[in-house]
């Protein structure tokens, strides 16, 4: 009877082996992910919970192997297929160094602008601003309001 079907693994170190255990994770065999690699690239990707018995039932001639081994191998092997593609689609798309040349000559050109959001007026322009904010108000017949912060 091996360790698997008595319901308790056997740690390699107690063997003298490594530090994990005999048991802890699926890990198929080279047949197993031939067949498994042959079904994705004819087409399969979302098996069905048949296909995933019948597949996991064949393969289990080749070494230990349950369904949700085979489903998840499926959705892992998905994923990964989406972000090689992925990375394909963006290291095919231009970067600045291979649009506008070398990175140096790009920052020696760069011109740094300012926007002057609030730009700053010689003290005569502001005397200039009070007096008619003044005289503004007082053509309207109400008092100026006071927007002076206080910190009582």
């Amino acid at each position: 009877m091996d360790e698997y079907s008595t319901g308790f693994c056997i740690r390699a170190a107690a063997r003298g082996g490594g530090t994990g255990s005999k048991c802890g994770r699926w890990n198929p065999t080279g047949e197993q992910v031939k067949v498994l690699t042959e079904l994705f690239k004819s087409g399969l990707r979302t098996p069905t919970t048949d296909q995933i018995q019948k597949i996991s039932a064949e393969l289990s001639f080749y070494g230990k192997i349950e369904s949700k081994n085979v489903f998840y191998w499926f959705q892992n092997h998905k994923a990964r297929e989406r972000q090689k593609r992925r990375r394909i689609s963006v290291d095919d798309l231009p970067t600045p160094s291979k649009q506008f040349g070398s990175a140096e000559k790009n920052e020696a050109e760069r011109v740094i602008e300012t926007l002057q959001l609030f730009p700053v007026k010689s003290r005569l322009y502001a005397d200039d601003c009070k007096e008619n904010t003044y005289n503004l108000a007082m053509e309207m017949d109400h008092p100026t309001l006071d927007l002076r912060l206080s910190f009582v």
